[in-house]
C-alpha cells in the first residue's frame, strides 16, 4: 500500500501521463535539456507524438522586463565525450551524442571553413550524432567575437540584415512616422569588416542577435513576443513563422564527466532590454473625438483608450512619470512563454508553424524535418515595465520597444512628454507578500 500511494503521489506530482500520446518505438531522447528562471518550478510532464515536454510553471511571480538570467542545462550520461577539429587556425568543438562505428569522423563539423581537413582514414563514413558547442566567456552586441572559434556561418548571419521589403530578415524593421524604416527591439548590431578606403572598418561580428547561436548551433528558443515575431515595415504580422532567439545566448560552457559520470553543457541568457518584451506602438492624436490615444501591441488590432492622468504641459522632473506608468500599464505585465529544444545539427533560424495550429513548438521543428535530439521545455513568465524592489529614484520611461506612431492613419500621431528618467525623491517599494 505504501509503494502504491508513493507511485501515485508522483505521477500528481509530475503530471504524468497528462494527455499523453507516447508512441511505440519511441526512445529517450539523447539528451535531458532543463531550463531555470525566476520564480520556475517544474511541476508537469506531457508526452505527445514521441515528444517529452517540461513544462514550468511561474507561480504568479513578475519579474522586470530586463536583467535576469535564463538558463538552459544539457546533460548526458550515455555522450561519450567531447571532441575537437582543427583546420589551420581554425578550432571547431561537438559533443557526440552516439557514435556506431566507434571511429571519430565528423567531417560535417567543419562545412563553415572553405578549407580541406584530413580525418581518421579507418572511418568509413561519418555516423556520428553530435552537437556543436563551443565554450564562450560572453557574447553580447557590438562586442567582437572571437574568429576561430564557433561556427562562422552562423555568426556572419547574426550580423543586421539591411532591410528589404517583403523579405524574411532576421532583423524587424517598422515604418517610422516620417516614413524612415528602422529597426526595432532589442540591440544587436554586428558588422563584417569593410577594407574599403578611406572608411576602412574593423570586424565587429558579435555572435549575438536573432537566429542559430554560433556557439551552440543546435539550440532553437522560440519566445512569442516582440522582436521574435515576423510582421513587415507597415506592423502587419505573419502568423506561420518566429525567429529563433538563440543567437541571444550570452555565455557557453561545458563539464566533462562530474560525479555522476555526467557531461553537461550550460547556456546562460543576461536578458537585456527588448528580447523579450512587446513591440507597442502608441498614437495620441487620434481622429475619434471619444478617446484620445490609440495603441498596438505586437501587430495585434488597435486598442482605444483614455488616460485619467493628464498629460503634463510643462514637463518637469518627477512629473511626467506618472503618466507614463499609466500608458504602459495598458500593455504592461505581458506575458511570453519560452520553449527550448535541441536538434541533431544545425538548428534554423525561423521556426515555421509546419502543423498550422497557431502555436509554435518543438512538435513545428519536427515536422519541418529536424531530428530532436532533446526534451522540450517551456516555461510562461510575466513581465512588467516596472521595478518592484529599487532603493533609488524609480525611471519609468518607454522602453526601446515603446514607438510613438500614426496608429489610425489620419496622419497625425500628437505629441507625448520627454520622460525625465525619475519620479522624484528616492522611495523603496517592496512587493506584496
Amino acid at each position: 500500500m505504501k509503494i502504491i500511494l508513493i507511485t501515485a503521489f508522483f505521477t500528481l506530482l509530475l503530471g504524468m501521463p497528462l494527455q499523453a500520446e507516447a508512441q511505440k518505438g519511441v526512445t529517450n531522447p539523447d539528451l535531458q535539456l532543463t531550463i531555470a528562471a525566476p520564480e520556475s518550478h517544474h511541476v508537469r510532464v506531457w508526452r505527445r507524438h514521441g515528444i517529452n515536454t517540461l513544462e514550468y510553471i511561474n507561480r504568479s511571480g513578475v519579474l522586470s522586463t530586463t536583467q535576469w538570467p535564463l538558463i538552459f542545462r544539457i546533460e548526458s550520461q550515455t555522450a561519450p565525450g567531447f571532441v575537437a577539429k582543427k583546420a589551420q587556425d581554425q578550432e571547431r568543438e561537438a559533443l557526440v551524442l552516439t557514435d556506431p562505428d566507434e571511429c571519430l569522423h565528423l567531417g560535417s563539423l567543419l562545412d563553415d571553413l572553405d578549407i580541406p581537413a584530413v580525418f581518421d582514414s579507418t572511418c568509413s563514413s561519418e555516423d556520428e550524432t553530435y552537437i556543436e558547442i563551443q565554450t564562450e566567456k560572453f557574447d553580447t552586441f557590438k562586442e567582437f567575437d572571437n574568429d576561430t572559434t564557433g561556427n562562422d556561418v552562423i555568426r556572419d548571419r547574426l550580423v543586421d540584415d539591411e532591410f528589404v521589403s517583403m523579405a524574411l530578415l532576421n532583423t524587424p524593421y517598422l515604418k517610422m512616422f516620417d516614413d524612415s524604416i528602422v529597426e526595432v527591439g532589442p540591440k544587436t548590431g554586428g558588422r563584417p569588416p569593410d577594407p574599403t578606403p578611406p572608411m576602412a572598418k574593423p570586424d565587429e561580428r558579435d555572435g549575438y542577435g536573432y537566429g542559430a547561436d554560433d556557439d551552440l548551433a543546435s539550440l532553437v528558443l522560440i519566445a512569442d513576443v516582440g522582436g521574435a515575431r515576423v510582421f513587415d515595415e507597415e506592423f502587419n504580422l505573419d502568423p506561420s513563422v518566429l525567429r529563433n532567439m538563440a543567437g541571444f545566448i550570452n555565455t557557453v560552457s561545458a563539464e566533462d564527466l562530474d560525479g555522476r559520470r555526467q557531461t553537461a553543457i550550460t547556456a546562460s541568457m543576461h536578458i537585456l532590454a527588448g528580447v523579450f518584451e512587446p513591440i507597442a506602438i502608441i498614437d495620441a492624436d487620434t481622429a475619434n473625438s471619444s478617446y484620445e490615444y490609440a495603441m498596438r501591441v505586437d501587430s495585434g488590432a488597435p486598442v482605444h483608450f483614455n488616460l485619467l492622468e493628464a498629460k503634463p504641459d510643462m514637463p518637469a522632473p518627477g512629473e511626467t512619470n506618472p503618466f507614463y506608468d499609466e500608458l504602459l500599464s495598458k500593455y504592461y505585465p505581458a506575458e511570453v512563454e519560452i520553449r527550448a529544444v535541441l536538434v541533431n545539427g544545425e538548428a534554423p533560424d525561423f521556426i515555421n508553424d509546419k502543423n498550422g495550429d497557431g502555436h509554435f513548438t518543438a512538435r513545428d521543428v519536427q515536422l519541418d524535418n529536424y531530428q530532436l535530439l532533446s526534451n522540450e521545455v517551456v516555461i510562461s513568465l510575466w513581465l512588467t515595465q516596472e521595478n518592484l524592489l529599487t532603493e533609488s529614484p524609480d525611471a519609468k520611461c518607454p522602453p526601446r520597444t515603446f514607438i510613438h506612431g500614426d496608429v489610425d492613419g489620419n496622419g497625425a500621431r500628437g505629441e507625448l512628454p520627454v520622460c525625465t528618467g525619475t519620479s522624484g525623491s528616492t522611495r523603496v517599494r517592496r512587493p506584496p507578500r
